[in-house]
C-alpha cells in the first residue's frame, strides 16, 4: 500500500492598499505575491474596505499573513487616517492573523525635508496605531526611497545624529521584526541604530550611495543580508555574523576580496558588477553553495580555487579568452558561462551538471564541448554552429536553446526523446542573417516536444507535416510563410504564433484542435481564417491576436 504524499497547507494572505498601486515596487509586490504557489490573496482597497466586509465573508477567515501597502507623500492624504481607522475598528479580526507586514514606499523625487508636519503626523500615527492594536504580529518592515539624493549631503554630526534617531523610530515599536526592507534610500551609511535581535533579513541596497557597511551592529541571529547597487569598495573592519547565510552585494566597487574574512556558515554569495580583477587568494567559506561573479572584470580564471561544494556558478560576462584549466567542483549543477570565452578549447565541465549556459562564446562546434550525459537544460544560442549533423546530445536534456547561430537545417539531427523544448528562435534586432533555417521537411521532432520556437527565420511553405502530439506551444513568427497546408496537431496545443507573415492568407486543409486557447496571426489573414475559428474568438473560447507586421 503506498503512502499518500502529504499536501502543504494552503496559505491564506489579506493585501490592503492604499489606492491603485503606482510605483514599481509595490506592483511586483504585489505579482509577486500572486504567484506564490498554494497561497490565496485577498485584495481590498481602502476606499472599499466596507463593501467588501459587507459583501464577502472575508471578516470570517484566517489570515496567516496580513500585508499592509502604503504609497506614501503625495500630499496629505485622507486614506492614511483610513487605514488607521480599519485597524481601530477591526482590531479583534486582525489581532488572530498569523503575522503582519507593512510596505511603505516614500514618492520618489521628494526629498524627506519637503515633508508637511501634517504628512509627518499621519506617517507617526499609522504606526502607533499599528502598535497598539497588534504591535506584537509586525515581523515585516519595508521602508522604500525615504530618503533621497538629499540625505548623501548629510555630514554633520548633529545631522547624522537626527538621521539614526528617524530610522530607529521607523522600527522602535516592533519587538518581534523578522525582515527589515530599507532599500531605495541614499545613504552614505547605514547608522548605527539597535536592531532588534529577532532580525533575520536585512535590505539596505539600493540608491547607490551606501559605501560601508561597517559602523552598525548586526543582529547575531541575521541570515540574509542585501546591500547591492551601492558604492562599498571593500569589506575591511565588516564584522558579519556567523549566522549569515546569504550575502548580496551586486553592483558595487568592490575591488578585493583576499583579505575578508566571510562567514564560514555562507551559502549564497552575490558578488556580481564589482570590480574584482582576480579571486586566486580569496578564502571562500566551505559551505557555499552558490557563487555569482558575473560582470567582473576577471580575465584569468586559471588555477583558480573554487569552493568544493559549489552547486551554482555564475561567471557570466567576464573579459577571459577561456576556461582551459579551470577545475570546476564535482557538486556543481548549475553553471552559466555566458559570454567569458572567445574560445571553448580546454573547457573540461563537471560531471553532475544539469543547467549549462554557453550562450555568446563563438562556439562552432558541439561535440568538441564533452557534454556530460546529466545535463537537463543546455542555453548554445548565440554562437556560430553551422550543423547539429552527428552531435550527440546529452539523453536526459529537457530543453536546448539554439537561436541565433548559423544552423539551416535540422535533418538528420537525432533529438533525445526527453527533450521538451526546442528553441531556436532568432533574435529579432538580427534575424536578417542569411542563416536561417528554411523548411521543416525531414526533420524529425522529438515525441515529448511542447515548445517549438522557430520565429525568425526564412520558412516560406510548411506542408504536410506532423507535429508531436504532446505540443503545446508552437511559434512560427516572422517568418517568410506563403503557404500553410496539411498540418496535424494534437490535442495539446494551447498558443500557435503565426505572426508577421503579412504573405499568409489562407490555412489549407487541417483543423486546429479544440484545446487551442491562443492564435496569433497578421492581419491579412484574418478575413480569410475558416468559420469555427472565427466563432470560437466569438465565444470567448478563443483568444486572437492580431499583430503587427514588420
Amino acid at each position: 500500500m503506498t503512502t499518500p504524499t502529504p499536501t502543504s497547507k494552503p496559505v491564506n494572505r489579506l493585501v490592503l492598499l492604499y489606492g491603485e498601486p503606482k510605483y514599481y515596487h509595490t506592483i511586483i509586490q504585489l505579482k509577486e505575491l500572486r504567484e506564490l504557489t498554494n497561497n490565496y490573496v485577498s485584495v481590498i482597497e481602502v476606499n472599499n474596505i466596507e463593501k467588501v466586509l459587507e459583501e464577502t465573508t472575508i471578516s470570517s477567515i484566517y489570515f496567516d499573513h496580513f500585508h499592509i501597502c502604503i504609497e506614501f507623500g503625495k500630499g496629505v492624504n485622507p486614506n492614511m487616517n483610513k487605514i488607521s481607522e480599519f485597524l481601530k475598528s477591526y482590531a479583534d479580526m486582525i489581532g488572530k492573523v498569523g503575522d503582519i507586514g507593512y510596505h511603505i514606499h516614500f514618492q520618489p523625487g521628494k526629498e524627506w525635508s519637503q515633508y508637511s508636519q501634517e504628512e509627518l503626523n499621519e506617517y507617526s500615527n499609522f504606526l502607533k496605531t499599528l502598535k497598539e492594536v497588534a504591535g506584537e504580529k509586525v515581523t515585516h518592515c519595508s521602508i522604500v526611497n525615504k530618503y533621497d539624493m538629499d540625505a548623501i549631503n548629510l555630514t554633520g554630526r548633529d545631522e547624522l545624529e537626527q538621521l539614526r534617531k528617524e530610522i530607529q523610530s521607523d522600527i522602535a515599536y516592533w519587538e518581534n521584526l523578522k525582515t527589515l526592507d530599507y532599500s531605495e534610500s541614499s545613504l552614505r551609511s547605514f547608522p548605527a541604530i539597535d536592531l532588534p535581535e529577532t532580525l533575520e533579513n536585512l535590505n539596505i541596497g539600493g540608491g547607490y550611495a551606501l559605501n560601508t557597511l561597517s559602523g552598525f551592529k548586526m543582529p547575531r541571529g541575521l541570515k540574509v543580508l542585501v546591500a547591492g547597487q551601492g558604492a562599498i569598495a571593500t569589506l575591511d573592519n565588516v564584522q558579519f555574523p556567523d549566522t549569515l547565510e546569504r550575502l548580496e552585494l551586486q553592483d558595487n566597487k568592490i575591488y578585493f576580496l583576499e583579505y575578508t574574512p566571510l562567514p564560514q556558515g555562507l551559502r549564497h554569495l552575490d558578488l556580481s558588477r564589482n570590480r574584482l580583477e582576480d579571486i586566486w587568494n580569496v578564502n571562500w567559506p566551505s559551505h557555499l553553495e552558490s557563487l555569482n561573479l558575473g560582470f567582473n572584470p576577471i580575465e584569468n580564471m586559471r588555477g583558480v580555487k573554487l569552493p568544493s561544494k559549489l552547486k551554482y556558478l555564475e561567471l557570466s560576462n567576464l573579459p577571459s579568452e577561456s576556461m582551459a584549466g579551470v577545475k570546476f567542483p564535482d557538486s556543481l549543477q548549475v553553471l552559466n558561462l555566458q559570454s567569458s570565452m572567445t574560445s571553448a578549447r580546454g573547457l573540461k565541465l563537471p560531471s553532475n551538471l544539469k543547467v549549462l549556459v554557453l550562450t555568446g562564446n563563438g562556439i562552432n562546434s558541439v561535440n568538441p564541448l564533452k557534454l556530460p550525459n546529466s545535463i537537463e537544460i543546455l542555453y548554445l544560442n548565440s554562437n556560430n554552429i553551422k550543423t547539429l549533423n552527428k552531435v550527440s546530445l546529452p539523453p536526459t536534456l529537457r530543453e536546448l536553446y539554439l537561436g541565433d547561430n548559423l544552423l539551416t537545417t535540422l535533418k538528420n539531427v537525432v533529438f533525445p526523446e526527453s527533450l521538451e523544448v526546442l528553441d531556436l528562435e532568432n533574435d529579432p534586432e538580427s534575424y536578417k542573417n542569411e542563416k536561417q533555417i528554411i523548411t521543416l521537411r525531414d526533420i524529425i521532432l522529438p515525441p515529448n516536444l511542447k515548445i517549438l520556437r522557430l520565429g525568425y527565420h526564412g520558412i516560406r511553405i510548411l506542408e504536410n507535416y506532423e507535429f508531436p502530439n504532446s505540443l503545446r506551444h508552437l511559434s512560427l513568427a516572422y517568418n517568410e510563410l506563403k503557404y500553410v497546408r496539411n498540418l496535424k496537431f494534437g490535442d495539446q496545443l494551447k498558443v500557435l504564433d503565426l505572426s508577421g507573415n503579412p504573405e499568409l492568407s489562407f490555412l489549407e486543409n487541417f483543423v486546429l484542435p479544440e484545446s487551442l486557447t491562443e492564435l496569433r496571426v497578421s492581419p491579412s489573414l484574418i478575413p480569410n481564417l475558416p468559420a469555427y475559428i472565427i466563432e470560437r474568438a466569438n465565444n470567448n473560447s478563443l483568444l486572437l491576436k492580431k499583430t503587427m507586421d514588420l
